[in-house]
Parts: structure tokens; sequence; C-alpha cells
């Protein structure tokens, strides 16, 4: 499905209504996610039955995207090449769903930043309106129900109690997790009548900004100014780390904005895993050069807040 692009001055802030809407569920395995998601799905449903005829919100169509419905099994969090293509089907079935009739509710874990990241500039790529919904439930609550799962539909011990280790909680402060939404799980439903404000309400809007605006590739040499300055930055990681050590804070020469390096030592292959996600990432979001190193160091911290 095509995407429209836009060529706009930069220092211009650009409004427009709403094209589609993208609700982004994250919580530990077995919280309750896909009772929540069914939930804000069945209430847009209720909302946009009773919307007047011929408006805007009449016309929206939900989709649930969830591992079920993509048929992943939960054995793929066993191995790291497996998980990868696992995110990988999420992402591309959330994207291929967008359009500017369509509420998509992202029902997968969506337990680490990185995916929530790619979601949210995705969305805000064509500016769309986006959101997460945080399931807290406490670890040996999904345990317990877990534990009374059947017909294949339970994790294995192993994989449930790696995934509950490895969740990186969202972060209401952080802007791909805003506006966040939690729902305690004794509660008996989300704010579904505030993430459908959020979502569909007439006072939202959502900015163009110089990441996110696609534009033609009037700077030729973009991509390889792109590798070249990602590159730099991950060659002075290393160069740290075989100085200093792991840790702390590491000013980027020509950028506001410091690295903040995780305790352990980084590795080559995970630097560059981690810059090979940001160009494709970024490939086709064309922005200035001076703009490359800020939004690459905001992305390598945003992995390991």
């Amino acid at each position: 499905m095509p995407v429209s692009t836009f060529t706009l001055p930069l220092q211009t802030p650009f409004k427009l209504t709403p094209p589609n809407q993208l609700i982004i569920i994250s919580g530990y395995p077995c919280s309750g996610k896909t009772t929540r998601a069914q939930q804000i799905a069945s209430y847009f449903h209720d909302r946009i039955a009773s919307s007047p005829p011929n408006t805007r919100e009449s016309r929206l169509r939900v989709h649930l995207v969830s591992t079920e419905s993509l048929s992943l099994p939960r054995t793929v969090y066993r191995d790291a090449h497996a998980e990868k293509e696992a995110r990988a089907t999420e992402y591309s079935a959330v994207k291929r769903l967008m359009s500017k009739d369509d509420v998509v509710i992202a029902d997968g874990l969506n337990y680490i930043k990185g995916l929530r990241y790619q979601l949210y500039c995705e969305a805000k790529a064509v500016l769309t309106p986006s959101c997460v919904v945080h399931v807290a439930a406490p670890a040996d609550s999904c345990r317990l129900w877990n534990s009374t799962r059947g017909g294949g539909t339970a994790y294995p011990d192993d994989i449930l109690e790696n995934l509950i280790f490895r969740y990186e909680e969202p972060n209401g402060m952080a802007r791909w997790d805003s506006p966040l939404f939690t729902v305690p799980y004794m509660d008996d439903a989300p704010d579904l009548e505030g993430i459908w404000n959020a979502m569909v309400g007439k006072d939202v809007v959502v900015k163009a900004n110089q990441a996110t605006v696609l534009k033609p590739a009037a700077e030729g040499d973009y991509l390889h100014e792109l590798g070249k300055t990602t590159q730099e930055i991950v060659s002075l990681v290393l160069e740290h780390q075989r100085n200093s050590g792991g840790g702390g804070t590491l000013p980027v020469p020509g950028c506001s904005v410091p690295l903040e390096l995780p305790a352990n030592d980084l590795t080559t292959s995970q630097l560059q895993g981690i810059r090979r996600d940001y160009t494709k990432l970024n490939r086709s979001h064309v922005v200035g050069k001076d703009r490359i190193r800020q939004l690459f160091v905001e992305y390598f911290n945003s992995r390991f807040e």
C-alpha cells in the first residue's frame, strides 16, 4: 500500500486530522493483554457503529494484530534469530494495515523499547497518533495464569521466566511510550474513553517534524552520510570501552546529547546490530546531515533505558 509523501519547510509546523490510529499493547506474558486488546476493540466497534452516518468515525475499521492471528508459536522466543523474525513479522503486519480509515491494535508482547520505538516512528512518519496500553500484572500472577493454560497456549517455563526478566516497562516520559495508559490487573477495563479520545478525538493532531517527514532524497549522499555517521559513533563507543571500560556518559563530538552506555561492554556485533536496525528504520526518512548524529544517539540511548 503506497504511503503519501510530503515535502514541507522543516521549520513550519504541519497539522493534519489523523489518518489512522495505532494502539500498542504491552505487558508480561499471560498478563491479560489479549483480554484488554479485545475490550478496546469491542469498545471501538461500538463507538464506530453508533457514530452518525457519513462521518469520519463511521468509516473507521478496527484491526487486531496478535501472535495468534500471525500464527507465531510460543517457542520462537527461545531462539534469538526466530524471535527477531517474529518481531519483524508483527512490525510488517501492523505497517501493512495502516491507512486513513483504520485503527490498528498491536497485541503482541511489545516487551522491548526498540520495537515500540519502531512502531512509534512508523506511525509518526505517516502522521498517525499512537499510544501504549501497559497491562500491569505481578509476575507471580502471570506464572499462575500460565500454569492454568492448555491447548498449547502456555509458555514453557524457561521462556516465560526469560521474557519476564527481559521485559522493559513502558515509560510515559519517553515520547514513544506516550500517551501511556496503565491498566492494573485488578481493574475491570482500561480507560476506554480516554484511549478513544487520544486516538480519535477531534482535537488530536500530529505534527510533522524533521525526523519523520518523508521527503525526496534531495541530498544525494544521504545514505552514505547515514552509514558514515553511525559507524563513527559505533567506533567511538568501541574506543571508549577499550580505554575506559563500559558504563557512564560518553560525549559525542558535534552532538548536544551524550551517549548513555550500559554497565557491561557491548560487543562489536551488538553495536553493529543497533546501527543496522537504525539504518533500516531511517533509510527513507531523509533528514539533514546535522540531525543524523543526534537522532542516532537518541535511538542508541533508547535501547538501554
